[in-house]
C-alpha cells in the first residue's frame, strides 16, 4: 500500500502539472505522443536515457518555440512531507536530466547514421517543507530548479492535495485494493483537471465519454499509462474525488522563467490587474523588484510596475540559500542584491491569457 506521504506528493504534482499546463506547457501523459523518446513502463510514463529508462511522472514541453535552442522539456517532482527535501533528491534529479539529456536519436544522412540530440529536459523539484542547505548548495551548482511551497501563499494549494491525498488513501483502504493504483489515479485527475493533452483514436463514443466525472473516471482505467494495476478503484468515487479537488484548486498561480538556474512560482495579488496593465502596455513590462521585510511574510519578494503605480503585485520566494546570502547583515548587502536583480532576475517569463510576457527589471533611480 502506498504511503499518505507519497500520495500527497502524486496528488501535488497534479495540481502543479495544471499550472504547468496553463503556462504554456503541453503535458506529456502517453508514449503515443513521441514513440521515440517515451515508453510505457510498470507504474507509468517512462523517458528513455542514454543509460537507462526513467519515471516521468510529470513531464512538460513548451508549446512555443526557443530561439537557437532545442525543444525544451520539464520534469515536475513534488516532495510534500514534513522534513526538507535532501541532497538524495536533488541528486536523483541531476542523475535523470543528465542521462536523458544524454540520449541521442538517429538521423540519416546518406550511408552516414548521425547521433542527434532532439530535446533539452530541465528538471524542477517542488517541496512543501523547503529544502536542506546542502541540497540548495548542490541543485544550484547544477542548476536544478528548486521552488519552496513552505510560504502562505501556498497554503491552499497544500490543503487542496492533502485534503485529496487523505480521500484517495481511505477509499483504498475501504476497497482493499493494493498495490494502489497510481497510474489510474493520475489519469483520472489529469482528466478532471483538463491536463489529458493525448489525441488518441478512442472509438466513436469518446466525446461522449469525457463529458461526465463519472465517465471520465471510467475512462481513466482505459488511458492509464501504467502496464501492471490489476486492481482498480471504483469509479464513481474517484470521480467525486477529482471533481472536488478541481473545485479547491485555484489557478492564480504563474511560473516565472528568469534567466538562472530556477523557476518562480508568483502569486499575483490582483491577477484582472495584471491582466489589464498587460492589456495596456504590452507584453513587455519594466517592473521593479524589492524585499518585503521580514516583518511581513519570510522570504516574500514583490514584483511591482516600474513607473510607481503599484497596478499590481506578484510575490515569490528565492531559494533560501540565495536569499541568506543577499540579505547577510553586512555594508555589501544592498550591492549584491542589485546585482542579482540586474543578472539573475533581469529577465522574467510569465505565460498569460495565452501570451508570453516579459517582466523587465528596471532600476530605481536614486534622486
Amino acid at each position: 500500500m502506498v504511503s499518505l506521504e507519497s500520495l500527497r506528493g502524486y496528488v501535488l504534482e497534479e495540481v502543479l502539472a495544471r499550472l504547468l499546463y496553463a503556462n504554456g506547457y503541453r503535458l506529456l501523459v502517453s508514449e503515443l505522443q513521441d514513440p521515440e523518446a517515451l515508453t510505457r513502463g510498470a507504474h507509468g510514463l517512462l523517458v528513455r536515457g542514454r543509460g537507462a529508462d526513467h519515471q516521468a511522472d510529470v513531464l512538460g514541453e513548451l508549446t512555443l518555440p526557443v530561439p537557437f535552442s532545442l525543444p525544451l522539456r520539464i520534469f515536475v517532482e513534488a516532495k510534500y512531507r514534513e522534513a526538507k527535501a535532501n541532497l538524495r533528491d536533488v541528486r536523483n534529479a541531476h542523475g535523470v536530466v543528465h542521462d536523458v539529456n544524454e540520449q541521442y536519436a538517429t538521423a540519416s544522412a546518406g550511408a552516414r547514421a548521425i547521433p542527434v540530440r532532439r530535446y533539452h529536459y530541465r528538471y524542477t523539484l517542488f517541496s512543501a517543507n523547503g529544502f536542506s542547505r546542502p541540497a540548495q548548495q548542490y541543485a544550484l551548482a547544477q542548476q536544478i530548479s528548486l521552488v519552496d511551497l513552505s510560504s502562505p501563499a501556498f497554503t491552499g494549494l497544500l490543503e487542496a492535495a492533502n485534503h485529496t491525498a487523505h480521500q484517495l488513501y481511505e477509499l483504498a483502504q475501504e476497497v482493499r485494493v493494493s498495490p494502489f493504483p497510481t497510474g489510474q489515479v493520475r489519469t483520472a485527475l489529469r482528466l478532471a483537471l483538463g491536463t489529458w493533452t493525448a489525441d488518441e483514436p478512442q472509438g466513436p463514443d469518446s466525446d461522449l465519454d469525457l463529458r461526465t466525472p463519472a465517465r471520465r473516471a471510467r475512462r481513466a482505467s482505459h488511458l492509464n499509462a501504467a502496464q501492471r494495476e490489476p486492481l482498480q478503484l471504483p469509479a464513481e468515487p474517484l470521480a467525486r474525488i477529482a471533481a472536488n479537488l478541481v473545485e479547491q484548486v485555484s489557478g492564480n498561480l504563474l511560473l516565472g522563467f528568469p534567466t538562472a538556474p530556477f523557476v518562480l512560482a508568483l502569486s499575483p495579488d490582483d491577477p484582472a490587474a495584471l491582466s489589464a496593465y498587460v492589456a495596456r502596455h504590452g507584453p513587455d513590462v519594466r517592473v521593479n523588484i524589492e524585499f518585503a521585510t521580514r516583518r511581513e511574510v519570510t522570504g516574500d519578494w514583490v514584483i511591482m510596475p516600474a513607473d510607481d503605480s503599484r497596478t499590481f503585485q506578484l510575490r515569490f520566494a528565492l531559494p533560501a540559500l540565495l536569499e541568506d546570502w543577499l540579505l547577510r547583515d553586512d555594508g555589501a548587502a544592498l550591492l549584491r542584491a542589485r546585482d542579482v536583480k540586474a543578472d539573475l532576475l533581469s529577465s522574467i517569463a510569465v505565460f498569460l491569457d495565452g501570451r508570453l510576457v516579459r517582466l523587465l527589471f528596471q532600476p530605481r533611480r536614486r534622486g
